[in-house]
């Protein structure tokens, strides 16, 4: 509380006034850590001028419930899910890329049936190389690939995608746009890194603790902390959902790296269902903070994302909820 003097005494001032959150201006927020978060925020912007070019898309396919307007972690046609990720460069994609395009199948609620890939390779050895890579993270995840695409032009960069396609094993999708005020976000996972052995065993032991969580409790909302790291993903459910946050638990040092972990929205009683799940699958689970119905985004004494900032990223990004 602050003092005033009356009198000659000091006495304390009791207007009812919170203490004023500092804006990351003159913050205690660093300027490396104010860099991560501008280039989270920025990645969210990407695709913001492909999803407007081809916004009218989603009318042509029937019973579609998440598409470009959405920009969820996967489409949704009916109760089939379908994710394509790369191109990656090859030492990246044959190591962890079926794994990245299978974990956004599984946030929304899906099972992953089965996968394509297509690669861009300098060489049949090469290929071969990569196949085995993929190979390796098929069998751990169960998911076969059944087909793609190989080419060998030697004026391309080697690189490699994949597509998934996943069936929904829940009631209905968890989207990544549904947050609820007073809902608590819970990060669910260990980081995906490692060789390719632990990439898949920690994918695995996610995606079991995930729909396990997913059928005891209701989940709000999912999404896999990918690109943009915890915070950038996390600027994207608030900014689809026009809410805020109050920060009060830091999931990962690095606020902008990858991560591969699962963010989900809850009910803050059933956190203990959650955090006895998770220990019994030896999953990770941190509770993150809380969403607000005032749309700025809070850490401690810092306000990271004010109210106009929010209005602003809300109105350049076009996003709509799902297709129910």
């Amino acid at each position: 509380m602050a003092k005033t003097k009356t009198s000659g005494k000091t006495t304390k001032k009791t207007a009812g006034k919170a203490k004023a959150k500092k804006t990351t201006e003159g913050s205690n927020v660093s300027q490396n850590r104010l860099v991560e978060m501008k280039r989270s925020i920025t990645h969210i912007g990407e695709t913001n001028p492909l999803r407007r070019k081809l916004w009218h898309m989603d009318k042509k396919v029937q019973k579609l419930i998440t598409g470009i307007q959405q920009g969820d972690d996967s489409i949704t046609i009916g109760n089939m899910l379908y994710n394509m990720e790369g191109p990656y460069p090859l030492k990246i994609g044959m190591k962890t890329g079926l794994i990245h395009s299978c974990s956004d199948i599984v946030v929304m609620g899906g099972k992953p049936l089965f996968a394509l890939n297509a690669m861009q390779v300098d060489s049949v050895e090469q290929s071969v190389e990569v196949a085995e890579g993929i190979k390796k993270q098929s069998e751990g995840l169960g998911v076969p690939v059944i087909g793609g695409n190989t080419q060998l032009e030697n004026d391309l960069k080697p690189c490699v995608s994949f597509v998934v396609v996943g069936e929904l094993v829940l009631d209905k999708i968890i989207a990544d746009s549904t947050l609820e005020t007073g809902d608590h976000i819970v990060m669910l996972g260990d980081p995906v890194e490692g060789d390719i052995g632990d990439r898949v065993q920690k994918a695995n032991v996610k995606f079991k603790t995930f729909i396990e969580v997913a059928k005891a409790i209701k989940v709000h909302a999912s999404k896999d902390a990918s690109r943009g790291g915890w915070f950038g993903n996390l600027m994207e459910i608030l900014i689809k959902s026009k809410k805020g946050f109050n920060i009060t638990g830091i999931p990962h040092r690095s606020f902008s790296r990858y991560l591969g972990t699962y963010m989900i929205s809850v009910d803050p009683k059933d956190i203990p269902k959650i955090a006895s799940i998770a220990a019994k699958n030896g999953c990770p689970a941190v509770d993150m903070g809380e969403v607000t119905a005032k749309m700025d985004v809070v850490l401690g004494d810092d306000v990271l994302v004010n109210e106009k900032e929010m209005q602003k990223l809300i109105r350049e990004s076009p996003f709509k909820k799902p297709n129910y």
